[in-house]
C-alpha cells in the first residue's frame, strides 16, 4: 500500500515539475521582449476604440485610449479579499514584507528631499513620529490596505486605489480599527474603488504616488506607467516593486512558492509578465516621464524568514542578502524610486 502512494506520489510530482518546465519554457520564448515592444503591443491589443468612439476627438482626456484593467486579476485578489489581514493566510508574504517595503519608502523619500529636513526641535519631535507628515500618497492598486494603512500611520494622506470594491470594503472594515488613522494622527486615509486613469481624469496629482507587486498583474503596463507619471506633481516621487522576468524568479515565485511549498495560491503569478529591472527603468523614463534614481533587490531570507534588501547598486545595507551582487539581488524581487522630471527641468535652455 506505502509502495503503491509512493509511486503515485512520484508520477505527482514529476506532472507538476514537467508543467512547471514546460510553463517557464513557453515564457521564454513569447516573453524576452524588449520593454517598448512588449508594452506597445499590449496596449494595441487592449484599447478600447469603440468605448471611446463618440466623443469628439479634442474632448477626449489623456487616460481615455488607456486600459489597464485586467478582469481575471481583479477576480482572482476580490476572491481572497476576506483573507488580506490574516498573518498566516495567502498573503503572508505581503505581511513580512510590508516592513522593508516601508523602511525603502522612507529612506528614498529623504533622500530625494521629498521629506524635508526640520527646522525646530519641536518639528524635529513631531518628524520622528510622523516623518511623512505633510506628504499626499497615492497607493495604486492597494488591496486590503497593508502599505496604505502603514502610509497613514507615518503621517501621510493617502488615498488607497484599487479596481476591485471587495478589496476596498476590507480596506475601510480594518481601518476602522485603528484611532490613529481615523483623526489620532496626522495622517489621513482615504480609499477608493476606482481605476487609476479614472483618476487621472480628475485632474488630481500627488507628491507620491506608490504601486507595490501591481504592474505585473496590469493589462497594459505601457499605458499604466503612463498613467502614474500624469498622476505625479512636478519633483514628485514614483515609487515601484515587481519581478524579474529570470529563470530564478520562476524557480522561486512560481514552481517552489506555488507549487512545491504552497505558500501562495497557485495562479498568483504569471512569470510572463514579470518586467525586468532595464525594462521597467527605460519604461519609467520614457512613459511616466520620470528620472530613475534607485533600484534595489529585495529576497526572503529562510533562516531568519524575513525578507530583507539586498545590495544597493551604490549603497551596502546590512544583513547576509547584502553580500549578494547588485544584478543577481535584483534577479527576482525589486524596487525602483524615481523622481518627475519637471518642465521647466526638462525644457532645453535658451
Amino acid at each position: 500500500m506505502s509502495a503503491s502512494i509512493s509511486r503515485v506520489t512520484a508520477r505527482l510530482r514529476t506532472k507538476t515539475i514537467g508543467a512547471c518546465v514546460q510553463g517557464w519554457r513557453h515564457g521564454t520564448q513569447t516573453s524576452f521582449k524588449p520593454m517598448a515592444t512588449m508594452v506597445s503591443q499590449r496596449t494595441l491589443s487592449t484599447s478600447s476604440p469603440t468605448k471611446h468612439a463618440h466623443h469628439d476627438q479634442s474632448k477626449q482626456s489623456s487616460s481615455d485610449s488607456i486600459y489597464t484593467v485586467n478582469k481575471d486579476e481583479i477576480a482572482k485578489f476580490a476572491a481572497m479579499s476576506d483573507e488580506w489581514w490574516a498573518p498566516q493566510g495567502p498573503f503572508k508574504m505581503l505581511h513580512l514584507m510590508n516592513p522593508p517595503r516601508i523602511r525603502y519608502i522612507r529612506n528614498r523619500l529623504e533622500a530625494s528631499g521629498a521629506i524635508p529636513a526640520p527646522s525646530s526641535s519641536a518639528e524635529a519631535q513631531s518628524r520622528a513620529r510622523f516623518p511623512l507628515q505633510g506628504l499626499r500618497i497615492l497607493d495604486v492598486g492597494c488591496g486590503g490596505g497593508l502599505l496604505a494603512e502603514a502610509l497613514a500611520r507615518l503621517g501621510a494622506q493617502v488615498t488607497g486605489l484599487d479596481a476591485s470594491m471587495e478589496n476596498i470594503e476590507m480596506a475601510k472594515i480594518h481601518a476602522q480599527k485603528d484611532p490613529l488613522l481615523n483623526g489620532g494622527s496626522p495622517g489621513s486615509l482615504e480609499y477608493r474603488h476606482q481605476t487609476a486613469e479614472k483618476l487621472l481624469e480628475q485632474g488630481l496629482q500627488f507628491d507620491v504616488v506608490c504601486s507595490m507587486e501591481v504592474i505585473e498583474h496590469v493589462e497594459n503596463p505601457a499605458g499604466f506607467l503612463k498613467v502614474l507619471g500624469q498622476l505625479i506633481k512636478p519633483n514628485g516621487d514614483l515609487i515601484l516593486s515587481t519581478m524579474s522576468r529570470t529563470p530564478l524568479a520562476y524557480f522561486l515565485t512560481v514552481f517552489s512558492a506555488e507549487h512545491m511549498l504552497r505558500m501562495v495560491p497557485v495562479g498568483t503569478h504569471h512569470w510572463s509578465k514579470y518586467i525586468t529591472p532595464k525594462e521597467l527603468e527605460a519604461g519609467v523614463c520614457d512613459l511616466a516621464g520620470c528620472e530613475v534614481l534607485n533600484v534595489q533587490g529585495i529576497g526572503f531570507n529562510p533562516l531568519s524568514g524575513q525578507w530583507e534588501l539586498n545590495r544597493n547598486r551604490s549603497e551596502q545595507p546590512v544583513g547576509i542578502l547584502a553580500n549578494i551582487g547588485a544584478s543577481f539581488a535584483e534577479s527576482v524581487n525589486y524596487f525602483l524610486a524615481a523622481k518627475k522630471i519637471s518642465p521647466s527641468s526638462s525644457a532645453p535652455p535658451s
